[in-house]
């Protein structure tokens, strides 16, 4: 069957910009309310937020938009995050329902992965409490309130290719995306059967992210694809539509890499 997603109400994290925006238009598109998560107060923050708020008003008049900021590297502020989810999800008469999370933040310091000695400590630390801790504390703290919901609900993971291969911005992300879809299939096999959990694993965007490769590293690595082309955010974040709407799917990754790494 098809989970249709009209007048579900959906919260991603890190969505102020690059894919997390790109899924917001996308799941708004489909007729989503949506609760748009940042990291930090400072101004630069809340405004690239504020910015993405009023482009998906503007886009979708008839949909709700709200803005929660929260640093997705300390627990308190991920239960934080979901109750303050189910409040705003209560003001706009929804009776605090949330149909989907979308845990898309992330964190990584580029360093070769090669150079042991540019590694820090803290890295690990600051991968494995966003790309790892995070999205357990959010499933947790959302998972009752999904298991109300009459058609359950779905919980979707930014997870990376460099989860399965070793490449990627550093050491310390590459190993904490390899637990991150450890976790995602531990979640999908304990969770259901009302909530689904699925991941996408995107290769390297032209985001603000993915440009600190550098446009050449870029240029390299779409000439290593099979496909030859860029992967937009665009379809990217159709892979995560189709993931959200399809309930018989859980426990997957999905790679969108081009064919990078078939």
């Amino acid at each position: 069957m098809v989970y249709h997603l009209t007048d579900r109400v959906v919260l991603i994290t890190g969505s102020s910009a690059g894919l997390g925006a790109a899924l917001a238009h996308a799941f708004a598109a489909e007729g989503c309310h949506i609760i748009l998560n940042h990291s930090s107060p400072t101004e630069s923050s809340v405004s690239r937020a504020s910015a993405t708020e009023s482009e998906l008003k503007s886009a979708y008049p008839d949909r709700k938009f709200g803005i929660i900021q929260a640093n997705c590297a300390v627990e308190s502020e991920n239960v934080k995050l979901i109750s303050d989810a189910i409040a705003l999800s209560k003001s706009w008469g929804n009776a605090g329902r949330i149909d989907g999370v979308i845990a898309n933040a992330g964190w990584t310091r580029f360093s070769a992965i090669s150079d042991l000695d540019a590694v820090k400590w803290s890295d690990f630390e600051n991968c494995f409490a966003v790309n790892v801790q995070s999205p357990f504390v959010l499933l947790r703290e959302v998972r009752e309130t999904m298991n109300r919901n009459a058609d359950g609900g779905f919980f979707l993971m930014t997870s990376s290719v460099a989860g399965e291969h070793p490449a990627g911005s550093s050491l310390a992300y590459c190993v904490s995306k390899a637990a991150n879809l450890h976790l995602m299939r531990c979640l999908a096999a304990h969770q259901g059967p009302k909530i689904r959990v699925n991941a996408v694993k995107p290769g390297v965007l032209a985001t603000e992210w993915g440009l600190k490769f550098g446009r050449d590293k870029l240029d390299a690595i779409i000439d290593s694809t099979v496909l030859k082309t860029e992967t937009t955010l665009e379809n990217c974040a159709l892979i995560y539509v189709m993931l959200a709407k399809n309930d018989s799917v859980t426990g997957e990754a999905i790679n969108i890499d081009g064919g990078q790494w078939i």
